[in-house]
């Protein structure tokens, strides 16, 4: 997982320790941060910023050593701690969708900026299409019609890969029976 490190000086780290404490703490009011800036630039953004619910209630569970070997190998496997894993997978149950991890946000994130960057070449690759059927016009019909299709396997590449990452993530935690 990355890792952002920048420099305060001690009265702004203060002040913001301070903030950060009635939100969670440093990494989560960051993160926060992080996250509106990230949905601010991609225009996901709509209306005010959700805040969840803190939770503060904790629930205690005992598992064999195999148990918690096997719980540590799936939660590391996807980069995570073994509270954090459990957690998830009972919000999941719960309210039948957990939040995609980081990585996987970032990924959705990308493939969004690429299919946008997909639509802009094929709004303008169709106006030089139908711009070449003009009798005055030099374009070659041929290479622009290649063109669009060069973007419609970008576009299901680029599906695809938010498809899995969504899926995966989903399917992940749905395919858990016991």
């Amino acid at each position: 997982m990355p890792v952002f490190t920048f420099r305060l000086d001690d009265d702004i780290a203060q002040r913001f320790d301070a903030v950060a404490e009635s939100a969670g703490g440093r990494s989560v009011l960051l993160r926060r941060l992080v996250m509106n800036a990230v949905d601010a630039e991609e225009g996901e953004r709509s209306g005010p910023v959700r805040r969840r619910e803190r939770a503060t209630r904790r629930f205690e569970i005992r598992l064999t050593e195999a148990e918690i070997a096997a719980l540590d190998a799936e939660a590391d496997a996807l980069g995570m701690k073994r509270t954090d894993w459990v957690t998830r997978l009972v919000r999941c149950r719960l309210h039948s969708a957990a939040p995609l991890p980081l990585e996987e946000r970032a990924a959705v994130a990308q493939a969004w900026r690429e299919l946008n960057r997909i639509g802009i070449n094929l709004n303008q690759a169709t106006r030089a299409l139908n711009a070449s059927v003009m009798v005055e016009s030099g374009l070659d019909v041929a290479r622009e019609a290649a063109r669009v299709a060069s973007f419609q396997t970008e576009i299901r590449m680029a599906l695809a890969g938010l498809g899995t990452a969504l899926k995966g993530d989903l399917a992940y935690w749905d395919s858990l029976d016991a």
